[in-house]
């Protein structure tokens, strides 16, 4: 009875080892494939929304190959790993230092997608008001947000949009310090819609402008928005997805390289740092964030399982000295909040 029990115990070890190393092999493939997609870099938006993930999936891979070393899965472990380096190079790759200036003075920039969907918004507008900021871009400005703004304008009594012209105009544009030669609208007559101006910083001419784009995932023809500029697709890197996002990546490089040099570019941009698309707008504009970036959304899942869709960028003689995500508030979305050096 007991030589009985034992083998059955055996088998039973032995069935679970086959299991768990089944488990880690289809694991193993599956990431796998997910990085062939990557580097084969399809223009399909559902498939090219992987390279998004790239936190995730690295993620994934290190704990799989710790899960492989302890079962002495060796071919797995060598797998994973190598899996490991190559999703979590383009993570690496990105992430910069944060640049070095000599003037003192700093301007503070914050940023955040307010949430149509939000239940309340007493802890956001809380949350805005003690970050004193100088300027500050909002994303999904409903009719119901802007009922209850009235604190925010107080604080900050030059605002630029455009809610009276356009029903799907929801960015905003709130400065304590005046804003000369504004506009909020499209671009192109075709989509984003942003809210800029100029305002004086420092004895300096400042150009901000706040802007929301697609989700990766909508693809050109779901939009009725479509761009009018015909060269838009030629104007970024080729071999761009398919995507509204790209056609809109495009179309705001485009606007942005006809405004002044010294700018800043805040908003969500619903794409993270090394995506392709984020990467060809940044080298066609000038523009980039040499502090870094911090992962905003979703706000209701743990830091790894968040993406940095939401930025601060800056060109010219602006650049971004440090970078980071305010408190947690009503939205879905943490706020970024940046500081602004000027370099001679």
């Amino acid at each position: 009875m007991t030589d009985l029990a034992a083998e059955i115990t055996s088998q039973r070890l032995r069935r679970a080892r086959s299991s768990w190393s089944l488990l880690l092999r289809v694991l193993a493939a599956g990431l796998l494939l997910c990085q062939v997609i990557i580097w084969y870099q399809p223009q399909t938006p559902l498939l090219a929304v992987l390279d998004q993930f790239a936190i995730q999936l690295a993620g994934l891979a290190v704990l799989a190959a710790v899960c492989a070393l302890l079962s002495r899965r060796w071919l797995c472990l060598v797998l994973l790993a190598a899996l490991a380096a190559t999703l979590s190079w383009p993570i690496f790759a990105e992430r910069g230092e944060a640049a070095t200036v000599t003037d003192p003075a700093r301007l503070k920039v914050l940023s955040v997608n307010l949430w149509h969907s939000a239940a309340g918004h007493q802890r956001t507008i809380d949350a805005l008001l003690a970050s004193d900021a100088d300027v500050m871009g909002l994303i999904e400005v409903t009719p119901a947000w802007r009922a209850v703004l009235g604190p925010l304008f107080a604080k900050y009594p030059y605002q630029v949009e455009c809610f009276d012209r356009d029903p799907e105009c929801l960015t905003m544009l709130l400065s304590k310090v005046p804003i000369e030669k504004s506009f909020a609208g499209r671009i192109w007559k075709a989509t984003p819609i942003v809210a800029s101006g100029e305002i004086l910083w420092q004895g300096r001419p400042v150009t901000v402008l706040a802007a929301h784009w697609f989700r990766p995932v909508v693809t050109s023809a779901d939009s009725r928005w479509g761009a009018k500029d015909p060269k838009r697709a030629a104007y970024m890197a080729e071999g761009l997805p398919l995507s509204r996002q790209a056609g809109q990546a495009g179309l705001l490089a485009k606007y942005l390289n006809r405004q002044p040099r010294d700018l800043i570019l805040m908003g969500d941009l619903n794409s993270v740092p090394w995506s392709r698309v984020q990467r060809a707008f940044r080298a066609r504009t000038g523009l980039d964030n040499q502090a870094g970036w911090s992962s905003s959304w979703p706000s209701f899942l743990p830091w790894p399982l968040r993406l940095p869709i939401d930025h601060i960028l800056a060109r010219g003689h602006l650049v971004v000295t440090k970078f980071s995500t305010g408190p947690e508030t009503d939205s879905d979305h943490f706020p970024v909040v940046a500081e602004i050096g000027w370099r001679d």
